[in-house]
């Protein structure tokens, strides 16, 4: 009986290390590291009014020195499909990602992007398409891409839609049954636009636990990202991939923080990806 039942664990082991089967990817799931690099933009725009903006020339700087440093833009059905099949991610290889839904990325992203053959995936807030915020304490006005403009977007095969709720309220604004809500509705509605699957999912401000990486796994999202990595919390590393934020600081000093940040992605502290930029302009004073 003891002899059969080494056979057994033995056959499981061989099975785990040498097999792809379901179960044996549950009980090791892909880890962080393994991901390529995540980019977060806001707002694409010629002039700067806050620090998570950046200005159409720190943007085409950006993406021009992705381009002549071999680093290749991936899709999101790309990207997937490595977290998906555990392929090997190409090397040099970036995800290009934009939270809210400003105008700035029909506008002036979205152009770059097209001249450099580059993706890009853009996650959108239901309710405030086609709308706009009252100006802030600078002054600036932000408005929203229309429901028109995202389709056209989808349409195009460098780009992807995701979806960052119905509202982007905060989740202790929420009950959980409400959140579920914001999760289901916002794919379904994207879905129903675009005429195209909705794939992937941002948490509003970066923040998740262990009840929102079950409703966005429940919401049939293949993907989420968040901006920190706060864990995986008992559940598969694709559910909560953190980003890093960009925003004024990164066009600073030659791009120093953007490239630091992009040669030494799986070195980089938790903190590097959190939504707070004085945080990172002490981290690279620190640095130099």
């Amino acid at each position: 009986m003891l002899l059969r039942m080494e056979k057994i664990f033995l056959l499981i082991i061989f099975t785990c290390v040498f097999t792809n089967y379901a179960f044996c990817e549950e009980l090791s799931p892909l880890k962080r590291t393994a991901f390529a690099p995540v980019l977060m933009y806001h707002d694409i725009r010629p002039q700067v009014s806050n620090n998570f903006d950046v200005s159409t020339e720190d943007f085409k700087k950006q993406l021009d020195w992705l381009m002549n440093n071999g680093y290749q833009t991936l899709s999101l059905d790309t990207y997937i499909d490595c977290v998906l099949n555990k392929k090997s991610f190409p090397e040099k290889s970036v995800l290009i990602t934009f939270d809210d839904g400003y105008s700035g990325i029909y506008e002036y992203a979205a152009p770059e992007l097209r001249k450099r053959n580059m993706h890009a995936v853009f996650f959108v807030i239901r309710d405030l398409l086609g709308t706009e915020l009252p100006p802030d304490e600078h002054k600036a006005k932000y408005d929203y891409v229309t429901k028109e403009q995202v389709k056209a977007l989808s349409t195009d095969p460098l780009f992807s839609i995701g979806s960052h709720t119905n509202t982007h309220s905060m989740p202790h604004q929420l009950t959980l049954l409400q959140l579920a809500n914001e999760y289901f509705e916002s794919k379904k509605y994207i879905e129903e636009l675009t005429g195209k699957p909705c794939k992937a999912f941002a948490f509003p401000v970066g923040y998740y636990d262990k009840d929102l990486l079950k409703l966005v796994k429940k919401a049939d999202y293949v993907l989420a990202f968040s901006v920190s990595d706060l864990g995986l919390l008992d559940q598969e590393a694709r559910y909560s991939i953190p980003r890093i934020y960009m925003g004024v600081v990164m066009g600073q000093e030659n791009m120093k923080l953007f490239k630091y940040s992009l040669e030494n992605y799986h070195k980089l502290p938790k903190k590097i990806f959190a939504e707070r930029f004085k945080w990172l302009d002490q981290y690279w004073k620190q640095k130099r």
